[in-house]
């Protein structure tokens, strides 16, 4: 929540396209929305805003956020719980997107905060209508390609790609080279694995966790991501991953001992190499493209002793092919 001006008010905000006229009190917020404080309460804490009974005004976004919410049970839609919880993914989501979006544009201004202001102010009826598109079409694919029960076990294929010697490239990088070479790896990593039909899981510093509907989808992602790198003079190179099994989503996120073997599994990998286990690369006998090589027993800390294959490209050349995202023949 922005920082209470010198009256005690928030300032208005410059992306909201009508300022409120009035503040309420969060009491007097709850009241007109026909909902109790510890519902507010927790609605804002869900969303992430400040603790309510801290905030010393509540504007009309705030108030028609309560609405909403509280529409949805009143009208017996979905239960508060299930609310909080959406709203708890929607309020972690966005922090993260605004995050990205005035980090972006900063960049381009030099980090001038008015010109800053002032662009995303003249953008946001823009990216706001872009943000609502693309979450509806998002959330009709995501209903044909992910939707299983909470805490349901399903099969899925997971992977993991990091950069080889990250510590070394950090320390051999100003900061504006890092921030470059950290976009370039999460743009072809998305790149890739949408290429693919997979889903980015999360992104953690040089580490991307992806998801794909087979382990053939997995494997041609994991190449495709090693290619890309393959001649990059800043990246020693990126290794990746996999592992097909059982897995369990919970917001977005997956778990699951599957998942476990596919990030200790990368973690034995080398430059430019993408491992999977014997289970897993027997889904990929005879699939066009790959070619299997057995590399023996290795032990895998909290799984135990793993056949390990490394998973190769039979049509590209060595040292890369100039791969670029969306380009595939």
């Amino acid at each position: 929540m922005t920082a209470a001006g010198p009256d005690g008010l928030p300032p208005s905000s410059p992306f909201d396209p009508a300022p409120a006229a009035g503040r309420l009190t969060p009491r007097e917020a709850a009241r007109a929305a026909g909902v109790s404080q510890l519902s507010a309460r927790k609605l804002f804490r869900a969303l992430g805003y400040a603790d309510s009974e801290d905030l010393p005004a509540v504007g009309d976004a705030e108030l028609q956020a309560l609405r909403l919410a509280s529409g949805l049970v009143r009208d017996g839609v979905l239960d508060e719980q299930t609310v909080l919880d959406l709203s708890r993914a929607v309020g972690r989501s966005m922090d993260r997107l605004a995050t990205w979006q005035v980090e972006t544009v900063a960049e381009r201004v030099a980090g001038d905060r008015a010109a800053t202001v002032d662009l995303l102010r003249r953008a946001a009826p823009n990216l706001e209508a872009l943000v609502v598109l693309v979450w509806r079409r998002l959330l009709d694919d995501a209903v044909d390609r992910v939707l299983v029960p909470a805490g349901e076990v399903f099969e899925r294929a997971v992977g993991f790609a990091d950069v080889v010697g990250w510590t070394q490239v950090v320390q051999s990088l100003d900061e504006p080279e890092l921030a470059d070479l950290v976009r370039r790896f999460g743009d072809v990593a998305g790149d890739a694995v949408a290429d693919h039909g997979g889903r980015i899981i999360k992104t953690v510093g040089d580490e991307v966790m992806f998801s794909a509907r087979s382990p053939a989808d997995a494997a041609l992602t994991a190449l495709d991501l090693t290619t890309a790198f393959a001649d990059d003079a800043l990246v020693p190179g990126v290794r990746v991953g996999f592992a097909h099994g059982q897995v369990v989503a919970r917001l977005g996120d997956l778990f699951g001992t599957t998942v476990n073997l596919a990030a200790r599994v990368s973690r034995l990998a080398g430059a430019g190499e993408v491992l999977t286990d014997a289970s897993t690369a027997a889904f990929l006998t005879g699939t066009e493209g790959l070619r299997l090589r057995t590399l023996g027993t290795r032990p895998v800390r909290g799984v135990g002793t793993v056949p390990l294959v490394a998973v190769e490209s039979s049509t590209r050349r060595e040292g890369g092919t100039g791969y670029a995202p969306g380009e595939h023949g």
